[in-house]
C-alpha cells in the first residue's frame, strides 16, 4: 500500500490494518470497538460504519390521524364524501355530473316558477322546488351551490345587458344610415 492509503486506513479505523486483513475482520473489530455494525462498500472494500440515530416520538395532531380514514386511499375507509372536519372531499367526474344534473333540475323549476334568484327569494324556492333544492344540495357542496345561484343572477343580467347594448347600437346605426352613412 501506499503512504496515502496507509494513511487513509489510519484515519478511518483508528489504526493500520495488516495487509492480508479481511472485511469480516476489520468489521469485527471495529463493531466491538463502536458498538455498532457497519457495512462495507464494495467498490472501496473499506467499512463504512452506519450509525443509529435515536428513535424520537413524534406526536402528530390529531387530524393527521383521519387522513386514512377519509377515503383519500383505495384501501382506506370511511365516508368518501367527507373529510374529518366536516368538508367535502374533491369531486370526481361523475359527482360533478350529478350535480350539474341536479343544478340544471332545480334552475328548470325556477324558470318554471318565474324565480330568477334563488339565495333573494330562497324561502320561495323552497316552498315551490323542494325536490329539487333537496336534490341539488345533496348532490353539490354548499359552495357550489351558492356558486352557481350567484353565476346564474349575474349571468342573467350579463345577457338582459348584452340585450341592451345591441338594441342600442342597431338604433344608432339606424340613425347614422338615415343621416348619409355608409357601412363596409
Amino acid at each position: 500500500m501506499s503512504n496515502t492509503a496507509d494513511h487513509d486506513q489510519q484515519s478511518c479505523l483508528g489504526t493500520a490494518e495488516p495487509a492480508g486483513a479481511t472485511i469480516a475482520s476489520i468489521s469485527s473489530r471495529i463493531t466491538t470497538t463502536y458498538q455498532q455494525p457497519i457495512q462495507a462498500v464494495p467498490s472501496h472494500n473499506a467499512p463504512i460504519r452506519v450509525p443509529e440515530y435515536p428513535k424520537i416520538p413524534i406526536k402528530l395532531p390529531q387530524t393527521t390521524t383521519h387522513i386514512y380514514n377519509m377515503g383519500w386511499l383505495p384501501w382506506s375507509s370511511g365516508d368518501s364524501n367527507k373529510a374529518s372536519d366536516g368538508g367535502r372531499i374533491a369531486p370526481d367526474r361523475t359527482s360533478r355530473a350529478r350535480c350539474w344534473e341536479g343544478r340544471d333540475a332545480f334552475f328548470a323549476c325556477l324558470d318554471r316558477n318565474d324565480i330568477l334568484d334563488g339565495i333573494k327569494d330562497d324561502k320561495e324556492a323552497r316552498r315551490k322546488c323542494a325536490k329539487e333544492v333537496a336534490e341539488f344540495e345533496a348532490a353539490c357542496s354548499a359552495t357550489w351551490v351558492k356558486y352557481f345561484k350567484e353565476k346564474r343572477v349575474m349571468e342573467y343580467n350579463r345577457d338582459k345587458t348584452i340585450e341592451r347594448i345591441k338594441k342600442e347600437d342597431a338604433e344608432t346605426v339606424k340613425e347614422l344610415k338615415s343621416q348619409g352613412w355608409k357601412s363596409n
